[in-house]
């Protein structure tokens, strides 16, 4: 009878061995590597249409094998949004997408082996829908005033009118990551060079003496406590108060250098106005950096350095 156990338990042993020698001999499939497709703006509005086109030239794969016949589809979130294109050598269509809602979107292109025997490579690229009218919350949204079919709130101080809102929808200029739907939410960034005639009719540039006479040097009297989409822009220090109380509704914008095209720095950190005033080869502007309780001086290059333009009533 023992005998008849041993044997038996040898025996179960045994399959068990082979059945873990037959798992360990199976492998991965080999992959797809290489694909590309182009970039999305970072912000885009409901009802645009993004045209994605993808690169497969560089498709290999990981073993020295021809995979054979490679196929495409487009995914837009969670939905395959195009049906299955077969082999890319002959065909390699766009993409188009129309955005319907609100929200965060990525789109993915997949490259796949029709044989079955390779995983697919991919890309993707993301975006985010917004409204501009809407973004950003907790602006004093008070004295409307309408210049060039554009409404601004205004504020009074130092006697005199400004714009409670950075300046945009000029030729000049050019909007937050160079996407259009952010031309009313951040304003435009201008060079010097640019803002000096940006203001429209009736209104102008301050000069420097300007601007320090009539907001002084507090810099918690022009920030406001403001977010966009929900994230909040003035980060907290405990020696910076935010009061807003000149309405001059201050969000940190930062600014960009155009020698590097479409770097943007500085976001939730400095906010930056142009003044009329020179100083020999170099523009001077005011801005307000995050930590700082006071209002601060600069100068920059008047051709490549971009910052925002606020304009004052004549």
């Amino acid at each position: 009878m023992t005998k008849k156990i041993f044997w038996y338990l040898a025996a179960c042993t045994a399959l068990i061995a082979s059945g873990c020698k037959k798992d360990d001999s199976s492998t991965s499939l080999p992959s797809l590597s290489g694909l590309s497709i182009s970039s999305a703006p970072t912000y885009v509005s409901v009802g645009d249409k993004l045209t994605f086109h993808p690169t497969a030239s560089n498709v290999a794969a990981s073993v020295d094998k021809d995979p054979g016949t490679l196929g495409m589809y487009w995914q837009v979130n969670t939905a395959k949004r195009d049906t299955l294109t077969k082999d890319i050598k002959q065909s390699m269509p766009d993409f188009t997408y129309r955005v319907d809602t609100l929200g965060s979107y990525v789109v993915y292109c997949y490259v796949y082996a029709e044989n079955g025997s390779y995983y697919s490579a991919s890309a993707s690229a993301s975006f985010k829908a917004i409204d501009p009218a809407t973004a950003i919350t907790g602006i004093a949204k008070v004295n409307p005033v309408t210049l060039d079919g554009n409404t601004y709130p205004s504020t009074t101080a130092g006697g005199k009118t400004w714009l409670g809102a950075n300046l945009y929808g000029t030729s000049a200029g050019v909007p937050y990551l160079d996407c259009a739907v952010m031309d009313s939410v951040y304003g435009r960034y201008y060079t010097w060079e640019e803002a000096q005639t940006a203001c429209p009719s009736g209104w102008h540039l301050p000069s420097a003496e300007e601007f320090d006479q009539c907001l002084g040097t507090d810099s918690g009297a022009l920030m406001v406590n403001a977010n966009f989409e929900d994230d909040n822009l003035w980060e907290y220090w405990s020696n910076v108060t935010i009061t807003n109380s000149l309405s001059f509704n201050a969000i940190p914008a930062g600014y960009t250098d155009l020698n590097n095209k479409g770097t943007f720095a500085g976001h939730k950190e400095y906010a930056c106005w142009w003044t009329s005033t020179k100083d020999e080869d170099l523009g001077c502007f005011r801005y307000i950096y995050e930590k700082q309780e006071e209002i601060q001086k600069g100068k920059g290059d008047i051709k490549t350095l971009a910052l925002n333009v606020r304009c004052v009533k004549d």
